[in-house]
Formats: C-alpha cells, structure tokens, sequence
C-alpha cells in the first residue's frame, strides 16, 4: 500500500475513532452493540498536467452496524468526515440483518488528495 493511500486511510480510522465506536478495516470482530467497519472502493488519479496525474480521489465505503437506532450516529458520522474534507458523501440503503440483530447502513465518500509535488 503506498504512503498516499495509508495517509486517507488514517484519516478514515482517526474521524471515525472521534465518534466513540470501534472502527477496523474490512471486519470487526469484537462484540460491541455498535461498530464501524471502512473498506478502500477506488483510487484515481486525476486532475492531469503534461499527462500526469496531479491528484489522488481515493473513494471509500463505511459501514455503521448498530442493535439499536443509528440515525444519530449516521448524523454524527456525516458531520465528522465533511470537517475532515470528505465530500460526495451518499447514503446506501438501511437494512436489518436479522441473523445477527444489527442494523446496517453504508455510504460512500470521497476525498480528493493533491500530490506534493504539484504544490512545489
């Protein structure tokens, strides 16, 4: 993984981690009533100069798991990655995994990162 994508990664966990939950990449394992999970979708480049990518847009899903009501959580959630300069951010459809008792929501972000020698 390069060190561009494990920057957006951490600030991925470290926005999430402020709400108070476990956040893990891909799988949580524990046994809290609710959790955040977060996954890599894309990274492009974009934004080119004399055919070179000037910009990284990383796109990421993340995954709210709740046994009780998560709209607040969600709003939460929402408000903390648009301070952190994520945009786009789109709501999935909720759903109500009765295997396991959670509700679940994803929405997706985005957040675009400028390549450090475009800056120079």
């Amino acid at each position: 993984m390069s060190d561009t994508q494990t920057s957006v990664d951490s600030i991925v966990k470290s926005t999430l981690i402020s709400l108070g939950l476990p956040v893990e990449r891909l799988r949580y394992t524990g046994n809290a009533n609710a959790y955040i999970t977060f996954q890599i979708v894309m990274r492009r480049e974009t934004e080119f100069a004399d055919d070179d990518g000037q910009a990284y847009e990383h796109f990421y899903r993340v995954d709210i798991y709740s046994k009780s009501d998560y709209i607040n959580l969600l709003r939460r959630a929402e408000s903390a990655l648009k301070a952190a300069g994520f945009y786009g951010i789109a709501m999935n459809a909720e759903i109500y995994e009765s295997d396991t008792k959670f509700y679940h929501i994803s929405m997706d972000i985005y957040y675009m990162e400028v390549k450090k020698t475009w800056l120079q």
